[in-house]
């Protein structure tokens, strides 16, 4: 325990990182209710376009549970993907001050799991709590989010907020691969946006992965990617039982061990770039 207490303060610095900027949160806020509305009215026309009309259920979706998933991934997403990894990486590297990390009694990849997790924490409360509750609450009261139970949604609820700490760390995790890559080039802003545009497709954030080709769809389901945002999203609307609950956070945990380790691998070789160079 007392090994983890040097990483408080880049907790502390993440969470006040995010209310520093908040001007430009608020932003992206009023941004993504736009988005939304743009989202739910698009749709509306499929679904109204389709053979069985607004009553149709495509791939698994009905109209209603197509809204439900478009308002709250668009909500995990503000909250979940405020990483600056990348770019935090990319400025070590042209500016040299990567090696002054190197000598200090704790570890790079460290202070970054610290901030990212300081941040997430941050924009759950101050944003994420109200948004949700705020959406939560009006699915229900219009009927688009039927509840079983308080009890399996309260349990719901809190196999969600696992599934959302996953989200974040195995966001932090790819984010820090594709930083690792400045030390090959200084391309940030095509990785950058590689990055964004990957998550985004394979997370099922711009579209439900049961969309996808049948054969895409089975691949693309058991890769890190569909645990940031389908499957906490899922598992908060309560379409996945308990057991499949437990099979997708299992898969979202030894995806995170992997790509830790493969990210520790890469920045082993790609230090040496820099030694070499005497950067």
């Amino acid at each position: 325990m007392r090994s983890l207490r040097k990483y408080k303060p880049f907790a502390r610095a993440g969470a006040m990182s995010m209310m520093a900027y908040r001007f430009n949160i608020l932003t992206w806020a009023i941004v993504t209710v736009f988005e939304v509305a743009c989202l739910v009215f698009l749709w509306l026309a499929v679904y109204q376009s389709s053979e069985g009309g607004i009553d149709a259920s495509i791939n698994g979706f009905t109209y209603k549970e197509m809204i439900v998933y478009v308002v709250l991934t668009t909500i995990f997403g503000f909250v979940t993907f405020n990483d600056e990894t990348l770019w935090q990486i990319n400025q070590d590297v042209r500016q040299g001050t990567i090696g002054n990390f190197l000598i200090k009694p704790i570890s790079y990849r460290g202070q970054f799991i610290a901030t990212n997790l300081g941040g997430f924490l941050m924009m759950s409360l101050v944003f994420g709590a109200p948004l949700y509750v705020g959406g939560l609450g009006v699915l229900v009261g219009i009927g688009y989010l039927p509840i079983a139970s308080a009890w399996d949604f309260i349990a719901h609820f809190l196999l969600f907020l696992v599934a959302s700490v996953l989200a974040c760390l195995l966001n932090g995790a790819i984010s820090y691969i594709f930083g690792i890559l400045c030390f090959y080039t200084s391309a940030a802003w095509g990785l950058d946006a590689l990055k964004r545009t990957i998550i985004s497709f394979l997370s099922g954030t711009l579209l439900p992965i049961a969309f996808f080709p049948n054969v895409f769809r089975e691949i693309v389901t058991y890769m890190p990617f569909a645990g940031m945002s389908q499957n906490p999203i899922l598992i908060l609307m309560g379409k996945y039982d308990y057991l499949e609950c437990a099979k997708v956070i299992g898969i979202s945990f030894a995806w995170l061990v992997l790509l830790e380790l493969f990210g520790k691998w890469l920045f082993s070789r790609a230090i040496k770039i820099v030694t070499v160079q005497g950067g």
